[in-house]
């Protein structure tokens, strides 16, 4: 489940008008001949599929898919969609462009036929994720009446581009569609978005090209060596076992039909977005596309692997298995003046694609050297292998900063001019400038400040966690809906919820999310009260960016560091627990039922006084107004860099 989504949505909406009658099933199909083209000619429709049915949610969600060519796969989960149901993975990928979405129970009603006006609004979400331009014209049809307020302004913008054309004079809202009326309607959204685009007859007996299928694990199985950049092969087995047998060389693997399927030292990297099943933990983390994992094991169709430590099982089909010999790229950390800056490399591209600092390096690391981690904090690189935490990354949100309204407010007004003097921010593809004229950061010092006095949550961290989801305040949610974090976003409700003021969505991200789900230690999303990784914090359950986490702790470091590092200078000490300890509000062991107990070892903590014999005053990740008391056996401290 992913808390804060990053949906992109505009509130226009786009609509044809399909026949009344059900009655004449040929000329419904001739007169959607083209739209029904247009789908098998994509591979999102086959050419023997009944056209006269309902289309469903599913279906319509693939139509979209394959249409806009969408390719990242959201981490959000269906309770009644299965991994194997053929629409799983558009599903996920229309999710994550913010075109389709679920319901609040967390279902998707897969198989249901969708109604006119749901269908509008996906339609209408493909031209946003496409930024065309609202324009509206005046309502033509007879049932204006039956199309609910907030929809109707989006049915005038389908009047505008001509895709709602209506019949009869009715728009009929409420009704569902067939197969070829759908088709129509997403060519004519199709044709909006690309003016130029023509749709190839396809005769009756033409088939549509075959998908590819994945790799296979089976059939003859290939030892290969790396040499100088290139697999070599040696010689082939009937079975993995006498494959695996003769594997002489570390830079020898095996494959089959030339994917790598064994190898004795490398990684695996994630072809797509996958569901991991940490053994660790025993729960369910989101991961995307392109994380790099720790390489374990294979038995010729799964391999064993660690995230962040945790370790799990995954089908070779998701991975791609690299022997160290043969990577071209791999993503590393680095010194750089001071500062730890993590550099990322995609592997189906060959090429480092991106970078960002999280805060500062620690002392060992020396410039001009890499250094890797499977964690973000242990590394090894220029032969040493240490240990090192990111202050801000592993920084209990229950801490308090020591900045003041007026100089939050003066850090956002200052970082709000340095991004228009640098030519403004892109979101979404599309260039905001007047950022400090404009975004929804602006005078929000004494809200923060307010919020972590009520709700004991740090006010910087927010501001952090606002400035990564919101675009610095200039994103559509932000900007329109006063909603700094994506809260909410459901199929019926194409305006989603709009809040009355910046503080109410802060209230509402404090009390429906961070406060039930992620900070109180019996949460069904609580792994210890820091932004952290896939290791630890929210991260494992908020994002399938493994590092969303430090990009957090990147904008808290940028932050202390403009404002001169009162937050550093003043820090608090962090641990880890070492078992699943009961906290305690009494320094003692005798007659004092436990405030709650941590689900497992190696939860953060942030220590306020070691001056009790044997414990540690803490403050507690349950909301509790008095300090917390851990013993002192049962806590590791860490090293912070800071």
């Amino acid at each position: 489940m992913k808390k804060f989504s990053n949906y992109f949505f505009a509130f226009v909406l786009l609509l044809s008008f399909w026949s009344i009658s059900s009655n004449v099933k040929a000329a419904t199909v001739n007169s959607h001949t083209e739209g029904i083209n247009y789908l098998i000619g994509i591979n999102a429709l086959t050419s023997s599929a009944d056209t006269t049915a309902s289309v469903t949610r599913a279906q319509f969600a693939s139509f979209i898919t394959k249409s806009l060519k969408l390719e990242k796969e959201s981490p959000v989960t269906f309770s009644d969609v299965a991994i194997n149901d053929p629409a799983y993975i558009d599903i996920r990928k229309a999710v994550e462009a913010g075109i389709v979405t679920g319901y609040t129970n967390g279902t998707f009603k897969p198989n249901d036929p969708i109604s006119r006006v749901h269908m509008a609004v996906m339609l209408n979400r493909m031209l946003a994720y496409k930024d065309i331009q609202a324009t509206t014209t005046a309502l033509p049809f007879k049932d204006n009446a039956a199309i609910l307020p907030e929809y109707q302004e989006a049915v005038a913008v389908g009047a505008h581009y001509d895709i709602i054309q209506g019949k009869q004079g009715f728009f009929l809202p409420h009704n569902h569609a067939t197969v070829a009326q759908a088709a129509t309607f997403v060519v004519r959204t199709m044709k909006v978005i690309d003016p130029d685009l023509k749709v190839s007859e396809v005769k009756p007996t033409e088939k549509p090209a075959p998908q590819p299928t994945p790799p296979a694990t089976t059939g003859k199985y290939v030892v290969k060596e790396v040499q100088h950049g290139q697999l070599i092969t040696r010689a082939s087995y009937p079975t993995l076992t006498a494959a695996r047998a003769a594997m002489a060389s570390p830079n020898e693997v095996v494959t089959v039909n030339n994917k790598i399927i064994e190898m004795k030292s490398g990684f695996a990297v994630t072809n797509k977005y996958i569901a991991y099943r940490s053994e660790t933990i025993n729960d369910q983390l989101a991961v995307a596309e392109n994380t790099e994992l720790e390489f374990l094991s294979s038995d010729g169709v799964n391999a064993k692997v660690r995230l962040s430590g945790q370790l799990g099982t995954v089908s070779l089909n998701d991975l791609t298995l690299i022997p160290f010999s043969l990577a071209k790229g791999r993503a590393y950390y680095a010194n750089v003046n001071g500062e730890l800056v993590h550099y990322l490399y995609k592997h189906s591209a060959n090429q480092f694609y991106a970078s960002y600092t999280i805060g500062k390096a620690p002392s060992f690391m020396q410039p001009g050297q890499k250094y890797y981690s499977w964690n973000g904090m242990h590394f090894t690189g220029n032969g040493t292998s240490q240990e090192a935490y990111n202050y801000y990354q592993f920084l209990p949100a229950r801490t308090q900063t020591n900045y003041t309204a007026a100089e939050l407010d003066e850090y956002i007004m200052k970082q709000l001019r340095s991004l228009d003097a640098n030519g403004g921010i892109w979101v979404n593809g599309v260039q905001r400038q007047d950022i400090a004229q404009r975004s929804k950061l602006i005078g929000l010092g004494s809200t923060l400040k307010e919020i972590e006095q009520r709700y004991q949550i740090n006010a910087l961290l927010i501001l952090s966690l606002a400035q990564h989801e919101s675009a610095y305040g200039m994103s559509k949610h932000a900007q329109e809906l006063n909603n700094l974090f994506g809260l909410y976003v459901y199929d019926t409700n194409p305006l989603n919820k709009k809040f009355d003021s910046i503080k109410a969505n802060i209230d509402e991200l404090v009390n429906k999310f961070l406060q039930p789900n992620y900070l109180t230690p019996t949460g069904p999303y609580a792994n210890g009260g820091v932004v952290g990784s896939k290791a630890v914090g929210f991260n494992m359950k908020y994002a399938s960016d493994p590092f969303w986490g430090a990009k957090i702790a990147g904008h808290y470091y940028r932050a202390d560091k403009t404002m001169g590092f009162k937050d550093a200078n003043q820090p608090y000490t962090i641990g880890f627990t070492t078992s699943a300890v009961p906290i305690r509000t009494v320094a003692t062991l005798y007659n004092n039922t436990p405030l709650f107990t941590h689900k497992r070892a190696g939860m953060p903590v942030a220590i306020t006084s070691d001056n009790i014999a044997d414990w540690y005053e803490i403050l507690s990740d349950q909301y509790h107004s008095s300090r917390a008391y851990v013993p002192k056996a049962n806590v590791r401290i860490v090293p912070t860099t800071k």
